[in-house]
């Protein structure tokens, strides 16, 4: 299928005649579909290139830097996947799924939310290594009460448009996982709500009822997503073209940049710069509008 830009945000049809001049100075020609309607709060249209594209790379750059200037998202894709066929969605879930870094809130608990918090935010933004910040932070939730954990999970608010996400990929028979760099404790219960197919992600662990301050088997790092992308896809017989890999952070590039159609959502200013498909005006629906699908076609489903 042929190449695409999904312009996502407040807009009217004098800006998509600035940005056809724009496509024009740039040898590129589209034609634009509304995805959503007058009466939708944000606006979404599909511009199917007609022409082709000889670097990617180059337009996402310039896309990239006309989303930071008009506050709308200019998402190129190089291919789109058929939301009718089967296929393999996985996502990060900390800041994906759900509006919260878990070790941080574990951290408030313990009453050491600031330290632990500048650490996480230093690694999710690729400015220090995501195993050794793993080990560090978890080091100084040792003697934490287990307890504690049902109260953290009550708190945490789940991303915006999560259960439209599921139900329609669940609809059409898509395989979906959460691959976390949070733990299993909370992982499992997003799971549970939502229906995802499995779950990899880190196990604490926990002696006489307290947080030893360690983790149980591989940590769930970027290269271990990206591999656990891979034998998923395999297990599951799926073809690439027909993958999907959301997250915001710098430990979820590799896979956005393995999947078909990697999605950073609301993410760090590394990821937005690096990731393919970075997004900020809507939540996990808004990979729906980036499969094709119209609003009335997601209402229809999900409702």
């Amino acid at each position: 299928m042929s190449a695409s830009i999904t312009l996502i945000g407040s807009f009217t049809s004098d800006y998509l005649n600035r940005f056809n001049a724009w496509l024009g100075q740039r040898g590129l020609m589209g034609n634009p579909r509304f995805l959503t309607t007058a009466g939708d709060l944000i606006s979404v249209v599909q511009v199917d290139l007609t022409s082709h594209v000889t670097d990617f790379q180059f337009l996402r750059a310039d896309l990239l830097s006309l989303s930071d200037e008009t506050g709308i998202d200019h998402i190129c894709q190089s291919t789109k996947l058929d939301i009718h066929t089967p296929g393999v969605a996985v996502f990060d879930m900390d800041s994906t799924l759900i509006k919260a870094e878990v070790m941080d809130e574990l951290a408030v608990d313990a009453g050491i939310g600031e330290k632990i918090s500048a650490v996480t935010a230093s690694a999710m933004r690729g400015e220090i290594d995501f195993v050794e910040s793993f080990v560090q932070r978890l080091s100084l939730l040792k003697g934490l009460s287990r307890d504690v954990m049902d109260g953290v999970y009550q708190r945490i608010v789940h991303m915006d448009g999560i259960a439209t996400l599921m139900k329609v990929l669940h609809h059409y028979g898509w395989h979906t996982a959460i691959l976390s760099g949070g733990f299993t404790y909370f992982a499992d219960r997003v799971q549970q709500q939502y229906g995802m197919s499995e779950v990899h992600a880190n196990v604490l662990e926990i002696q006489d009822n307290q947080l030893t301050g360690k983790h149980l088997g591989p940590i769930v790092d970027g290269e271990r997503k990206k591999l656990l992308l891979g034998q998923i896809v395999e297990a599951q017989n799926v073809d690439w073209p027909q993958t999907i890999a959301c997250g915001d952070g710098a430990n979820d590039l590799l896979m956005l940049n393995q999947a078909a159609l990697g999605v950073a959502l609301h993410a760090k200013p590394l990821v937005r710069k690096q990731a393919p498909c970075p997004m900020n005006n809507l939540g996990l629906e808004g990979i729906l509008y980036l499969l094709g699908m119209t609003s009335a076609d997601i209402q229809k489903i999900s409702s």
